[in-house]
């Protein structure tokens, strides 16, 4: 390669970092009203497990859609917390509907944001490369 065509991948990757600098702030305010809105309605019914089920979701939406953490792990901890916040709520017994509903419910949206994170970066370096008429 010569150094043009270097100046050039360099420009290139210093706008793909722009732009995902871009998604990183939108999303930075977009997940924990998600985040919010989703354990309001799937937590279970007492205060802690509600105020748990946001700060567990919020850092679960954060590490996989903004620092690109790998969804298995995060998977695994949403699991994990699921299980302890069903025992905890329900004085030791298991419900299985709660515990479907919240973990389910968590699991889907985290799934969604690790996996459309890279085509929302995608789609945003295409959108602001192309001419507009």
């Amino acid at each position: 390669m010569n150094d043009q065509e270097q100046l050039k991948m360099l420009n290139i990757l210093e706008q793909q970092k722009l732009h995902q600098q871009q998604v990183d702030r939108v999303l930075k305010v977009v997940l924990p009203i998600v985040a919010f809105l989703l354990a309001v309605i799937c937590a279970n019914f007492n205060m802690l497990s509600t105020l748990g089920t946001i700060v567990m979701m919020t850092i679960a939406f954060w590490m996989v859609g903004i620092q690109r953490k790998v969804v298995w792990h995060w998977a695994t901890v949403v699991i994990v917390y699921c299980l302890i916040d069903n025992l905890y709520s329900y004085q030791g017994s298991f419900n299985l509907d709660a515990f479907g509903r919240q973990c389910g419910t968590t699991l889907v949206f985290l799934w969604i944001i690790g996996i459309g994170r890279p085509y929302i970066d995608r789609w945003l370096m295409k959108s602001n490369t192309t001419p507009r008429k």
